[in-house]
């Protein structure tokens, strides 16, 4: 970071408690900033603190004020009914600055948020157990089912048209007039494979497009490392709501399973090892539609399937995009990284396409089961 907006100077324009100590970098995301910074008292609490990127989130304010009104939606309906679903133990909370807004603003008009760290938590890049992929799919399920109510058309779009296959697309060959030869001829195969399957790839999201879908408050963000688990593996707390806005469910199903039934992260360059496990598909199937079957329609529920594809392929899209123009969006660390991610997803995305009349079944044989057990508890 620039060197006349010190961390310290950025964390004490904040309203927190206790005095800084010391601050270190702290996750592996790709698009801001964050650190963990902690405090001298060890009876106060520690805190992170995020710089976010404005290429991506060109109204920070907007971001912010969803990020707040969400998360006090949710605090309140869980105080209400005396909740405490899917056992998510603590919920964001923002920490205002002393100006009363939920930003700070650097010497480089760099916005700066800061929040509380969730002690003795970790995420996890990789599922391990069917029983964690079980428990991230009650956790976004019980996202979708605590936000029903809430009023979605109030959200800010903190980032347009996210996952739009169409538009997507669009931008996609947009990239592909403008990039140089010398990167088009690398993937020429690839723009092939994604333009044969376009048409297939736009099934669900053109439902929602016909209004054959509601829109929803959904995360959009729903990388399962996103999740935060307790020591003893169950859900305490789900983070990084920048994408906060107006959605359709299969946004949060589709990009939770991208990752967490995936064999290898997004990372891996080893394709022999990226493949999609039909068995966390099934918990975490379970999990989601265990809280969110009875605030889901139909229509919704029948798609389920076909949004893993969907999102893998959109995520196949962003990357190569990226890579076309530049490497601007995602951060990278090496040559050609935004192109093995791609690659990455595209093996993703052909296991997946191997197995999608087996999920379809599983999705079948879940809505049927809980439909069997709503009838049993009613009699």
């Amino acid at each position: 970071m620039s060197a006349n907006t010190p961390i310290k100077n950025i964390f004490n324009q904040f309203t927190a408690e206790g005095s800084f100590e010391t601050a270190g970098t702290f996750g592996s995301g790709h698009i801001n900033d964050t650190y963990l910074v902690q405090t001298a008292e060890n009876d106060k609490p520690d805190y992170i603190l995020r710089r976010i990127n404005q290429y991506v989130f060109r109204n920070v304010p907007g971001l912010l004020e969803n990020t707040a009104s969400i998360t006090d939606h949710i605090r309140q309906r869980k105080e209400k009914y005396n909740l405490n679903e899917s056992g998510l133990k603590y919920i964001i909370k923002l920490i205002p600055a002393h100006s009363g807004e939920y930003y700070v603003l650097d010497d480089n008009n760099d916005y700066w948020c800061l929040m509380y760290y969730i002690p003795d938590s970790k995420s996890l890049d990789v599922v391990e157990t069917t029983d964690q992929a079980f428990e991230g799919g009650k956790a976004f399920g019980n996202f979708i089912r605590n936000l029903s109510d809430f009023p979605v058309n109030d959200l800010y779009i903190t980032i347009p048209h996210f996952h739009d296959v169409e538009k997507r697309l669009q931008w996609f060959r947009e990239s592909t007039k403008e990039a140089p030869e010398n990167k088009l001829n690398q993937v020429r195969e690839m723009i092939a494979f994604l333009e044969d399957r376009a048409e297939k790839m736009s099934t669900i999201s053109l439902a929602g497009n016909k209004g054959l879908l509601p829109r929803r408050v959904t995360h959009n963000d729903t990388k399962f490392n996103n999740i935060l688990f307790s020591r003893e593996d169950k859900v305490t707390c789900l983070i990084d709501l920048d994408t906060v806005m107006k959605g359709y469910a299969w946004f949060d199903f589709a990009d939770a399973l991208r990752t967490c039934a995936s064999l290898a992260t997004e990372e891996e360059t080893d394709m022999e090892k990226i493949g999609f496990d039909i068995a966390i598909f099934r918990a975490f199937t379970k999990g989601y539609l265990s809280e969110a079957h009875r605030f889901l329609t139909n229509e919704e529920e029948a798609l389920l399937h076909l949004a893993p594809m969907a999102f893998t392929y959109i995520q196949a899209i962003r990357f190569l995009t990226d890579y076309l123009d530049g490497d601007v969006y995602y951060t990278t660390g090496r040559k050609d990284q935004n192109l093995t991610r791609t690659a990455n997803q595209f093996t993703l995305l052909q296991s997946i396409l191997r197995q999608q009349e087996e999920m379809k079944r599983i999705v079948k044989d879940v809505l049927e089961e809980l439909v069997t057990r709503q009838d049993m508890e009613m009699q």
